[in-house]
């Protein structure tokens, strides 16, 4: 880590960063001009550089900036040192800083995953801003496509991170993590830490310090660009399978009730595997207003009962979604007070 006790001006910023980063910064799905932008900051490395970046570019776009961090607790005294160190970084930048703290500490990763977002988005709403920026590098998204190639994910899941699905913008997907850490280093900026990136406990911090680099030195230094790349073509090919369903849902649901969905056997049985995979799953999640997340285990369960032999009638679903046969129906529902 660095140290620093001046914060350099927005011309050497952009002088540091050169022209690939600021391509990525400035590409057409970035905010327009005089846009409002919440900016996610921990302290690391990563989104220390990304409010460095967006400060220095915010006078020449006209952008206004809130940073907001989010002190969860994970790291104990460590994690009160992240939140005094953006701090000090967002007022030295003139950049007006949410901070917020949970009051217990998340019982997994996952847990403090949404808890961060839920707060940003909060921060997002009560400001009035159109983007929230983070920090996910091209190395993020390599290992995400990583991480759920071992779970075996379909192409929705493949398709990885977006770099723009509102409010959600990701201007660094197409930037190396070092790269981010020499543009720090020329600007003699200090940022933090987190030991739990390197905790050998965590599936992400061994594909980050074991399996990349190994793959790198067997397939060659492109790796990392080429499995990003791959989350690209795949978010571009499921974007495409999502507008097909949704011409499809016509052809299949026959009737609607309030927490209720009666859909044709037949016309589901008679779509590609991809369609009707995301009809249904497109129909649960409408049906639990977009909390109930299926498993492939789950889809499989529900497109068996479509089989004119299917032996089972009913199928329970997370968040208390039944899916059932009922003559040439298959009907998907869940109790009416869940969707009050």
């Amino acid at each position: 880590m660095m140290s620093t006790s001046r914060v350099p001006d927005s011309d050497a910023v952009i002088r540091a960063a050169g022209p690939r980063i600021l391509r990525e910064l400035t590409r057409p799905w970035a905010p327009g001009r005089g846009s409002l932008v919440v900016v996610a900051v921990s302290g690391g490395g990563d989104s220390t550089a990304l409010l460095r970046l967006l400060a220095g570019l915010a006078p020449g776009r006209g952008w206004r900036l809130v940073a907001a961090t989010l002190d969860h607790g994970l790291r104990g005294a460590s994690s009160a040192d992240d939140v005094r160190f953006v701090t000090a970084l967002a007022a030295d930048l003139g950049v007006p800083l949410e901070v917020s703290r949970l009051d217990a500490v998340p019982g997994s990763e996952d847990a403090a995953r949404r808890a961060r977002l839920a707060f940003l988005a909060d921060v997002a709403r009560r400001h009035g801003a159109g983007a929230v920026a983070l920090a996910h590098t091209m190395d993020d998204q390599a290992e995400t496509v990583l991480q759920r190639l071992a779970r075996g994910a379909g192409t929705a899941g493949l398709a990885a991170m977006r770099r723009w699905r509102p409010p959600w913008w990701r201007p660094l997907l197409g930037v190396r993590r070092r790269d981010l850490r020499t543009l720090l280093e020329r600007l003699g900026q200090a940022w933090r830490e987190d030991e739990t990136n390197v905790a050998p406990d965590r599936l992400r911090s061994r594909l980050r310090g074991r399996v990349l680099p190994a793959l790198e030195r067997a397939a060659g230094p492109g790796t990392v660009a080429a499995l990003a790349r791959h989350a690209r073509l795949a978010a571009e090919d499921d974007l495409l399978l999502e507008q097909l369903a949704a011409e499809r849902l016509g052809d299949v649901i026959v009737a609607t009730a309030p927490g209720r969905f009666s859909c044709s056997r037949a016309a589901l049985r008679g779509l590609p595997g991809p369609l009707a995979r995301r009809i249904v799953r497109r129909l649960v999640a409408a049906l639990g207003r977009g909390t109930t997340r299926l498993e492939a285990d789950h889809v499989d369960a529900v497109l068996g009962l479509l089989a004119p032999d299917a032996r089972g009638m009913r199928i329970e679903l997370p968040r208390g979604v039944t899916a059932r046969r009922e003559r040439g129906l298959l009907v998907l529902e869940t109790p009416v007070e869940t969707v009050r």
